[in-house]
């Protein structure tokens, strides 16, 4: 699971309107000052577009004002930026994902009043605010979106690309080759190559029509729409492992959809082909199945960038913030990272050029859910790993599974203050 990164004349006016009027010690106090920002789970191309591009722009135009780099990766990250942000005491801009407003948004600042009269943000997609927004005031600026669709292997599968939980699994069925207890092909593979991710899992929650939480806010694994869900995968698991004793794929060099091992599968745009090569001829791009009362849906992640309650100079780490999401900045952070920018203006240059965007844009516009609102998200992903990973070898009855799942959220959504 989880991810926080992203002109002039309204920035001025914002600060005007705002902020105090500097004075000559406040420009002072800028002297020699150090804006340490947190980014994780980019590549080292984005990295060093950051060090070299990026900071020494916003240097130039901030005198005085040295940014400075800080990285980790996701296995880490939780307990990073817990330790930070809960101690006081840390970077002035964390990198957060798309998850993380509500286990973070008490403890960040207020941007409302930097923001609230931003003229840009009219450009930024409506879901990407939401993700930022907690308690109705917006705690941060999205950065990069990344829709995570279906691709399939239009020239080598069997059958049309499926829309339901039905139809997927009769998809399965056509595409799967096993030889000698062992896959040859496997018509589907997902980001985790086990057969099984939690963020999945809960997409196919979405899709089959159900949420994760009830109104009161206690969890909803024990609903109807979680059992499909779950059936679903533990079929769709069978069809390419019929024991757990049957090998997986050997491993695959280079993108799994080019090895032709692999019909679809789930992967973010850094684990897929440059959209410039020939083999997206070949390549269709979908939404996930949908169950018997829900709807087909893309899973979009939206990487952000938050300032921290403790931070001294809320001020300077919003006009970064700015700087960074600007068109311009937008259109180049997608170039070096692979990532959708969340801004629409910088979507029209992307479309005139890139067919592969163009596909993505337009499936997330019509059936893009954020992954958002994940509440204790870093308790929540352990949790279903386990009880899932019961259930999908055989360990555990679907209904025990249900329940465990329900018990044990309740009391870690009791305990981290969710529920009242």
């Amino acid at each position: 699971m989880k991810r926080v990164l992203f002109l002039a004349l309204a920035l001025i006016m914002a600060i005007a309107v705002v902020a105090p009027a500097r004075t000559p010690s406040h420009v002072e106090a800028r002297q020699d000052q150090t804006l340490e920002i947190y980014i994780t789970g980019l590549t080292e191309d984005t990295m060093t577009w950051f060090r070299e591009t990026i900071f020494p722009a916003f240097e130039a135009e901030h005198p005085g004002v040295k940014c400075d780099i800080l990285t980790g990766g996701w296995g880490d990250f939780d307990v990073t930026v817990a330790g930070w942000i809960t101690t006081g005491e840390g970077p002035d801009i964390v990198y957060l994902g798309s998850e993380y407003a509500a286990t973070y948004g008490d403890l960040l600042y207020d941007l409302d009043p930097y923001f609230t009269d931003w003229a840009d943000w009219s450009q930024f997609l409506p879901a990407a605010v939401d993700t930022v927004t907690f308690d109705g005031h917006m705690r941060g600026l999205p950065l990069l979106m990344s829709p995570r669709p279906i691709f399939f292997r239009s020239d080598l599968m069997q059958g049309e690309v499926p829309l339901t939980f039905t139809d997927a699994l009769a998809f399965m069925q056509a595409n799967t080759v096993l030889e000698d207890n062992a896959a040859k092909q496997w018509a589907f593979m997902d980001i985790g190559n086990d057969l099984f991710d939690a963020q999945e899992f809960i997409a196919y929650i979405w899709s089959a029509g159900g949420e994760l939480y009830n109104e009161d806010g206690t969890s909803a694994f024990d609903s109807a729409e979680t059992a499909e869900a779950m059936q679903y995968m533990y079929d769709r698991r069978r069809v390419m492992r019929p024991t757990e004793d049957t090998a997986g794929l050997p491993p695959i060099e280079g993108t799994a959809i080019e090895s032709g091992a692999v019909i679809s599968g789930i992967f973010p745009m850094w684990a897929m082909p440059a959209t410039s090569a020939e083999i997206w001829n070949n390549i269709e791009v979908a939404p996930y199945p949908a169950g018997a009362n829900g709807a087909p849906l893309v899973q979009v992640f939206i990487d952000w960038l938050s300032v921290p309650a403790y931070v001294e100079d809320p001020e300077l780490a919003v006009e970064f913030l700015k700087f960074i999401g600007s068109q311009e900045n937008a259109i180049a952070l997608k170039d070096v990272a692979g990532f959708t920018p969340v801004r629409q203006d910088a979507w029209e240059q992307i479309k005139a050029s890139d067919a592969v965007w163009t596909k993505l844009l337009d499936l997330t516009v019509e059936y893009g859910r954020a992954f958002s609102d994940i509440r204790a998200s870093a308790e929540l992903r352990p949790l279903i790993f386990e009880q899932m990973t019961l259930f999908l070898t055989d360990q555990q009855s679907l209904e025990d599974t249900q329940l465990a799942l329900k018990e044990e959220y309740d009391l870690i959504l009791e305990d981290q203050g969710y529920l009242d």
